[in-house]
């Protein structure tokens, strides 16, 4: 650091690069304070280590990028002088961990690639046989959802054996959550599993009428589940790391390990500030949430989950207070718990052409300060574009690809979203009619896919929330969405959605139907191709005395069940007109089919409830896409999509 800073190569004369990134960082606050305003970019020549997040405050016009290839920023130390060892009786390698580390964490890094956490049992999950129903608040102790719980009883036979049950960190799934807790204590004659963080939602549920209703849950870092290749194991009490290599005669030398010790690689705060063309990884991945709520357990300062989403959770690259910045051109992977975070005061960031894979919960966080705070806390006037997120969810399930709270004016465009167990896209926060800082945003474009594995419920592709005045959900491909129990929805619009325009969409292959409004008021749906299940391609949740949504000019594929699915709103409230109606299997569509199981056809549709007056029926694929007009499915072409390929897809 005592180098000139502006040189690439040392000489005996003082020129040569600076050492650290703090060190440029406090010379440019200095050429600041002396007047030199011009934008100045720090060069990074090798790879860079983190032992605690760069914080970037009080000093604009920076670019923080790659000399010609792309060079890492790894927020890890690496573990080195790793020897052949034997473990479980396993062959394999073995580490002592360096001082300075504490022996707890709980993510290690190989090679690029997140190695595998020991979990019993090694597939699937157990069944939970009973839980505490903790008193929370004013709600009752059997409240099927708001009641924490600290405890809950297993089947002894289920984790017999086990060894240093202390150790293991517990994962229970349930609703639209997942939650993870340290082990305080497990009794063996009982059953009786004692966490060290309160559940967030009940862990309890009518078991007896609906076994079905027991949550599902797994033990991680179990030291006698070690021995698949890829797995890894922290002795704590030995300060040492076991390692199963895929190839158990690679050198020990060659083994590139790393353990995170930040939970954050940048701290952003101040103006036009980008990092561009990095690749960033390793960070933290444990996490414990201390937002409260009304219904949270009183005397509780830790929660094995979030409400939602994991919506509290840092992101490895965090901006607030921060204007005109952005990261652009970055491969960001093997981070906890999001990729990139943006909270309150923040406007005008630009996250664009990234490649962000392999975190623990989810991709891009935006997070602002909602109305009751301040409205001057909100995030605005964001850029989200040309993004690849996927490979979501390693360790927290309900990470979105990208999710956005309390912003306004933001657009986010043209990403794709892939391979998580959660929503892809979710838009908003305040449930019901309230007013709210989330409004005017585009969501436009995207292509969205292979969301939801099957392990949690209640979840979209594109999800929105709350009233969002001038938000547009338009161009986006959505397809192939899977779900627990309930809710593996295209479209989703959830509680309050109001004001929501929804049009030119192509959705299709979801679990549930291709757009559902649970409930909501003056939304509009015009333009999409909707492509329906075995359920049905359309459904309303909630009947509500005001105008709720209109359908205009759509092509409402069915196959085999009903247009619209179950309406618990009167089909006298709904507007729907100029839709193009064709049944997949070539039959004759069912237009509704109400909760009492009376079905209705086309005319007592028409003729009853005024609805679908101008729509028309086609009798084939080929003859729907030609009413529909090549005009309406210029998006799709745009985004390569072959639209006859769809609908073979879809049969």
């Amino acid at each position: 650091d005592n180098f000139s800073g502006c040189h690439i190569f040392a000489d005996n004369s003082g020129k040569g690069p600076f050492k650290t990134i703090n060190h440029a960082l406090s010379v440019i606050s200095e050429y600041r304070k002396n007047g030199k305003l011009h934008p100045i970019s720090i060069s990074l020549l090798d790879d860079y280590f983190l032992s605690e997040p760069i914080k970037v405050e009080g000093i604009n016009g920076i670019t923080i990028e790659s000399y010609k290839n792309k060079k890492r920023i790894i927020g890890g130390i690496r573990i080195e002088n790793w020897i052949y060892d034997e473990f479980n009786g396993k062959k394999c390698l073995s580490a002592r961990i360096p001082d300075g580390i504490a022996a707890d964490f709980t993510d290690l890094y190989i090679s690029g690639e997140r190695a595998h956490v020991t979990r019993f049992p090694k597939e699937g999950k157990l069944r939970i046989i009973d839980a505490d129903r903790a008193l929370t608040g004013s709600h009752k102790s059997n409240d099927h959802v708001l009641a924490s719980s600290k405890w809950f009883i297993v089947s002894k036979k289920d984790i017999s054996g086990i060894q240093n049950v202390k150790d293991a960190i517990v994962h229970y799934d349930h609703y639209w959550i997942d939650e993870h807790s340290p082990i305080k204590s497990y009794d063996k004659e009982t059953g009786r599993l004692d966490m060290e963080y309160s559940s967030r939602f009940s862990v309890s549920a009518d078991y007896k009428s609906n076994p079905d209703a027991a949550p599902l849950y797994y033990l991680t870092n179990v030291p006698n589940c070690f021995g698949e290749p890829g797995d890894w194991y922290l002795d704590r009490a030995t300060r040492k790391v076991y390692y199963m290599p895929k190839e158990i005669t690679i050198s020990p030398d060659s083994i590139e390990a790393f353990a995170p010790v930040t939970d954050r690689l940048f701290a952003i705060s101040g103006e036009d500030i980008y990092l561009k063309g990095l690749e960033l990884e390793v960070t933290k991945g444990d996490y414990a949430s201390t937002k409260r709520y009304s219904f949270s357990a009183p005397d509780e300062k830790y929660f094995a989950s979030d409400i939602q989403s994991f919506c509290c959770a840092p992101g490895a690259i965090s901006f607030e207070k921060a204007e005109r910045c952005g990261v652009i051109d970055c491969e960001i992977h093997g981070v906890g718990i999001y990729g990139i975070e943006v909270l309150k005061s923040c406007n005008h960031i630009r996250i664009e052409r990234n490649h962000i894979y392999d975190v623990c919960a989810g991709g891009i966080i935006v997070s602002g300060g909602t109305i009751e705070e301040d409205p001057a806390l909100a995030v605005s006037d964001c850029i989200i574009s040309g993004n690849r997120i996927h490979s979501c969810g390693k360790r927290y399930l309900a990470g979105c690809g990208i999710l956005v709270m309390a912003a306004n004016n933001c657009e986010i465009s043209l990403n794709e979203i892939y391979d998580l167990e959660y929503s892809g896209i979710s838009v908003g926060w305040v449930w019901g009619y309230k007013d709210n800082a989330t409004y005017g945003n585009i969501i436009r474009g995207n292509h969205v896919y292979d969301v939801g594995k099957g392990n949690l419920s209640d979840l979209a592709g594109i999800y929105l929330l709350g009233k969002q005045r001038g938000t547009v959900v338009s161009e986006n491909v959505v397809h192939d969405v899977k779900c627990y129990t309930y809710g593996a929805w295209g479209i989703y619009l959830d509680e309050g959605s109001s004001f929501v325009m929804v049009e030119n969409n192509l959705v299709y292959g979801t679990g549930r139907e291709s757009f559902y409004l649970h409930y909501g008021s003056h939304n509009t749906v015009r333009r999409n191709i909707f492509i329906g299940g075995k359920n049905s391609t359309v459904r309303i949740g909630r009947k509500e005395d005001h105008e709720q949504v209109t359908f205009d000019g759509n092509l409402l594929i069915s196959s085999g069940a009903a247009v619209y699915g179950i309406l618990l709103t009167d089909p006298e409230r709904l507007h729907t007109d100029n839709n193009i109606i064709c049944d997949i299997e070539g039959c004759v569509p069912l237009i509704y089919k109400s909760r009492d199981g009376i079905l209705y056809d086309i005319n007592y549709w028409q003729s009853e409830f005024q609805n679908d007056i101008n729509s028309k029926l086609a009798d084939s694929l080929d003859a729907a896409l030609k009413e529909f007009g090549i005009a309406n499915i210029n998006f799709l072409l745009k985004l390569g999509i072959d639209v006859k390929e769809i609908f073979n897809i879809a049969k």
